[in-house]
């Protein structure tokens, strides 16, 4: 089966952008900015329980119609990867990369849809660091995608329910990865930012694919973002540890809030 495809998940702020912007520098990989193509595939595989166990949605839509559910999902996952396999052929690489960052939060689509079908490269970084990383991104846009909405209800406080998006997505990944160990990776951000090169050679090798000289280099040569992306990361000139262990200077009232919902995943 082809797997030529490569889907880099991860809570929003846990470092997606920069590590979609190493393994674009791959000469077999090409990494384009967010497309929003799977989110939008998700909700159209979406379906609503109603009474007898029935699930309204276009799989048993089309169902009735006769299309079984592998050929709806055949046709969809054609439609969304013949858009980033034509980018690939047009940029001259063999592999195409995507990576939108609310993603991470229509995993059970995606993995109904994708898996079998491409590999994964999921990134985790500290909870702390990703709740406060998500609260400067939703000050600067002065918005929060609506899959946050969900948690920005159950809490006042913004950085609890950046911290209760982490925790769920981060919870959904790692239980992806145990199912789907033969095409899905684990990585720390942290351990990209202190061994750049050691992380990327065995990401590559995961994906099949060989490290290349010169690749940190390259990655850092085009600091255009190429459409949707995180503008912060294209401004950087190398990788850097300047945002780990952001949360230590948050006031300890506000980590002894938020702590009892990051500490168990970490």
């Amino acid at each position: 089966m082809k797997k030529d495809g490569i889907i880099l998940l991860g809570c929003p702020r846990s470092g997606t952008t920069l590590l979609r912007r190493l393994l674009g520098a791959h000469s077999n990989i090409v990494a384009s900015g967010e497309t929003y193509l799977l989110s939008a595939c998700a909700r159209f595989l979406r379906e609503d329980p109603v009474a007898g166990g029935i699930n309204v949605g276009v799989l048993n839509g089309l169902g009735f119609l006769g299309y079984s559910e592998d050929e709806t999902l055949n046709s969809l996952r054609d439609f969304a990867f013949g858009f980033l396999e034509g980018h690939a052929e047009r940029e001259g690489g063999k592999r195409w990369l995507e990576k939108t960052a609310t993603n991470a939060f229509h995993l059970q689509e995606i993995e109904r849809l994708c898996a079998g079908h491409a590999q994964f490269v999921c990134i985790v970084r500290h909870g702390l660091d990703v709740a406060s990383s998500m609260l400067d991104w939703a000050i600067k846009a002065q918005s929060v995608p609506v899959e946050i909405h969900h948690y920005v209800k159950q809490t006042p406080h913004l950085l609890e329910a950046f911290a209760l998006a982490w925790a769920d997505s981060n919870a959904q990944l790692c239980d992806f990865v145990d199912r789907h160990s033969d095409s899905a990776i684990l990585v720390r951000y942290e351990d990209v930012i202190a061994d750049p090169e050691k992380s990327l050679a065995s990401i590559l090798d995961h994906l099949g694919e060989t490290m290349e000289d010169e690749l940190l280099d390259t990655a850092f040569k085009d600091r255009a973002p190429k459409g949707f992306s995180d503008w912060k990361t294209f401004s950087s000139e190398a990788v850097n540890s300047k945002s780990v262990d952001r949360w230590k200077t948050l006031p300890k009232d506000t980590v002894s809030m938020v702590a009892p919902i990051v500490n168990p995943m970490l």
